[in-house]
């Protein structure tokens, strides 16, 4: 299998950190390019206004029957900003997460035959061409010049982890719609295939949930960094973890068969009925591989100052062979897909239990993969999970 752009530069962001690479924004390369969001069309082409489906999004009116309208509700319903935190550096939360608050996602719907680029900022359906006949489909791209230069090597992963957060909260939403989403991931087209199993009765108070749980989601309504609120886990939440992980990978092997395997490890603080220790969190029963609390080690080993690990009761780590590194651009592309996938249901699940997870991709490789002694199975930490609970929630008094 011939090594492909992605993966080298992957490896060249994480372990060589070569400050020529983000001295200047790079020109985009060949994957970049393929999936790149193409110029707008010209304003006098055909186009179908949104604007009263948001309407009816966010209001929970009663929405079209169709396929086609289904399936753009629920895309405006995950990938519209749900808060705005305007005194933050990055104040848009939408009911996934985007570093840096870019969502650079863009989407073009293909249906019978014909391509439309869904603009966001006008709510219109913009008529594109021609796309490949039959299947109802969602098109996925991004806009690579919104990155920063730090993230020269690493907007490629970027993409991929953000698709697979964002097809997370499409499918299970889409779930409650009727519709079915099928991922075709290639070296050079990301495209989720919609099957229709017929609108739902109740699928309105489905939006209407989902719109609470966007607005939980977000830690980051408190400008300067992330400060959660004091917590540890006791027997019973660290079970319903567990439960959900086990949950989270089975929804994983279903809706991307071929993506390559993904291994847990879990960094906890002592709790009521929960020992602190590393623990191994795949294949059965967890086991403790050093008895020692490592959440603090993973607070200095991550980049920023902006992050409390203080309060932080339990850190959890993705990890992937590693020679995931030594794949062409299609399997690293579905890999990262996989870990974010697997992410977003974890965020879900916390969020339902009155905790937040903020993943994270900002620590020093070498020193985490040190900690959780992933080299003994062939391991390579590839994407965190910090678990705490959201100081958003707590009871704030009120100055007189």
């Amino acid at each position: 299998m011939a090594t492909g752009r992605c993966a080298i530069d992957e490896f060249s962001f994480r372990y060589l950190a070569q400050a020529q690479g983000s001295t200047g924004t790079l020109p985009l390369d060949a994957f970049e390019q393929a999936f790149q969001h193409g110029a707008p069309p010209v304003d006098d082409t055909e186009t179908v206004d949104l604007a009263p489906l948001f309407r009816a999004v966010v209001t929970g009116t009663a929405l079209p029957a169709g396929p086609r309208e289904r399936l753009l509700a629920v895309l405006l319903q995950v990938h519209q900003p749900m808060t705005v935190t305007p005194c933050a550096g990055y104040g848009l939360h939408a009911s996934y997460p985007s570093p840096r608050a870019y969502y650079p996602l863009r989407f073009a719907l293909l249906e019978q035959g014909v391509r439309w680029q869904v603009d966001m900022r006008r709510l219109q359906l913009r008529r594109d061409g021609s796309g490949a006949a039959g299947t109802l489909a969602l098109e996925l791209r991004a806009d690579f010049t919104v990155y920063a230069p730090l993230y020269n090597l690493f907007r490629k992963a970027l993409f991929a982890l953000e698709a697979g957060h964002f097809l997370a909260e499409l499918a299970a939403l889409a779930c409650s719609a009727g519709l079915r989403i099928v991922p075709v991931v290639g070296p050079r087209a990301l495209r989720l295939e919609v099957h229709d199993g017929g609108a739902l009765p109740d699928w309105e108070a489905a939006l209407a949930t989902h719109r609470s749980y966007a607005r939980e989601r977000n830690s980051g309504r408190f400008h300067g960094g992330f400060h959660p609120a004091p917590h540890v886990l006791d027997a019973a939440g660290l079970d319903a973890l567990y439960g959900a992980l086990d949950a989270a990978q089975a929804a994983l092997a279903q809706i991307l068969p071929r993506a390559p395997r993904i291994e847990v490890r879990l960094c906890l603080r002592a709790g009521k009925d929960v020992a602190a220790g590393v623990y191994r969190a795949s294949d059965g029963a967890p086991t403790c591989i050093d008895p020692r609390d490592p959440v603090d080690a993973c607070g200095r080993a991550y980049n920023y100052d902006n992050f409390n690990f203080r309060t932080v009761p339990a850190v959890l780590f993705l990890c992937v062979d590693q020679l995931a590194f030594h794949c062409n651009d299609a399997t690293f592309t579905e890999m990262n897909m996989s870990l974010g996938y697997l992410n977003q249901q974890l965020i879900r699940h916390l969020s339902g239990h009155g905790l937040v997870g903020r993943p994270f991709r900002s620590y020093d490789q070498l020193a985490i993969d040190h900690l959780l002694q992933t080299c003994a199975d062939g391991q390579r930490a590839y994407y965190g999970l910090l678990v705490a609970r959201n100081r958003c929630r707590e009871a704030w008094g009120v100055l007189r």
